[in-house]
């Protein structure tokens, strides 16, 4: 069992960003070389969150009429740290400024042995957010036409 890190982000952003493998790849790329000690941001996987909700190693529960409108993607142990958040969430909103990205720390266990993940109300702001506050199976949503702002 152990904690792993994922984001959920609109479905829509992939529809209108035809190329956003290869725009999230070079971004990441570039967040990688800016911050050395971040290695490891490189290192995900893209799912669907209906294919993400399947995994064996997932207690997630939500439902139905969300599984279509959320990628997943997942760093699995490798958490973000604030500003390399921001910095995303930021970057993403100049793709699809409307809807709402979620951000996921949860326990990976292929025997389930923890309760399901639950979902909290929209936060207002990014600025007041921090990844060491993330609750465990607590997926947090942030509006991404908010992220730019400050209370």
């Amino acid at each position: 069992m152990s904690a792993k890190f994922c984001l959920l982000i609109p479905s829509k952003v992939l529809r209108i960003e035809k190329y956003f493998g290869q725009k999230l790849d070079s971004w990441l790329a570039e967040a990688e070389a800016a911050n050395i000690s971040n290695c490891g941001l490189s290192n995900y996987a893209l799912y669907s969150l209906s294919e993400f909700q399947k995994r064996p190693d997932v207690n997630l529960n939500l439902p139905d009429n969300i599984g279509d409108r959320y990628y997943v993607i997942d760093w699995g142990f490798y958490f973000m740290s604030d500003a390399i958040l921001r910095d995303f969430l930021s970057w993403l909103a100049q793709i699809y400024v409307y809807g709402e990205v979620g951000v996921l720390k949860y326990w990976s266990d292929e025997l389930r042995r923890f309760p399901p993940i639950k979902i909290s109300k929209i936060q207002q702001y990014i600025s007041h957010f921090s990844m060491n506050n993330l609750p465990l199976d607590e997926l947090c949503f942030f509006s991404l036409g908010k992220v730019n702002e400050t209370s």
